[in-house]
């Protein structure tokens, strides 16, 4: 280990005692007065805020500034319907959508209405996501408009019951586009990647389909399986 290496991990140490009490979302110094509050030069200070990212303790937003990270519980259980704004809200923070369009994809009935949206947490980018949905409930689903919406809420405002009856997690390595959307600049963490299916009722029929790519220093994944799923 060169003396360089072991100052900006000591570094890296220090900052994260003196950053853990504060509230997810704050704004912290920046490298340059880190690198005079602690006679450091300023590439020092920079590997150790970037070990910390990589540790998920700090989000760096680029223009803005680098702030402590969110790490939200954001628990998945099947049985239950997905609601990403549900989840957020009732953790007492802000959710939001952009719409980054939509279309319908295939041929006959097997044709599928597809949402593409970012989701934030509190004005920063927390998630992307893909939403398909099979033609009968897609058509319903286009006429109400709800790109920006719930998309729980617009199931059940077509007369659906939403459960999600599967969900897959995986820590994967995001591709250029959905690094772009999350935010990153250069060589993105392995971030959570669910790939959910709802049904129409417990047994029903698939009514939506979905894949969320999820930033890790925003999300601490927890996935409940439910007793019967452990018999």
């Amino acid at each position: 280990m060169t003396a360089r290496r072991a100052q900006y991990l000591e570094l890296a140490d220090r900052l994260a005692t003196r950053w853990e009490s504060l509230p997810p979302g704050t704004q912290v110094e920046s490298e340059h007065q880190l690198a005079a509050e602690f006679a450091v030069n300023r590439l020092t200070a920079r590997e150790a805020v970037r070990e910390l990212e990589r540790r998920q303790r700090v989000r760096r937003v680029a223009g803005s500034g680098t702030f402590t990270a969110h790490r939200l519980e954001y628990r998945v259980e099947v049985g239950d319907p997905p609601s990403f704004r549900r989840v957020v809200a009732e953790l007492g923070y802000e959710p939001g959508v952009l719409n980054l369009g939509s279309r319908w994809s295939g041929r006959g009935q097997t044709r599928e209405f597809v949402i593409s949206r970012i989701l934030t947490v509190d004005g920063l980018i927390a998630s992307t996501s893909l939403d398909r949905f099979p033609r009968e409930v897609g058509i319903a689903v286009e006429r109400l408009g709800v790109a920006g919406g719930s998309i729980v809420e617009a199931l059940r405002r077509v007369g659906c019951a939403p459960v999600r009856s599967s969900v897959r997690v995986l820590m994967d390595l995001p591709d250029e586009r959905v690094a772009g959307q999350l935010g990153f600049q250069a060589s993105p963490p392995p971030v959570w990647r669910l790939e959910s299916v709802t049904t129409d009722g417990a047994r029903g029929p698939v009514i939506h389909r979905s894949t969320s790519w999820m930033r890790p220093d925003m999300f601490a994944l927890t996935i409940e399986l439910g007793a019967s799923a452990l018999q």
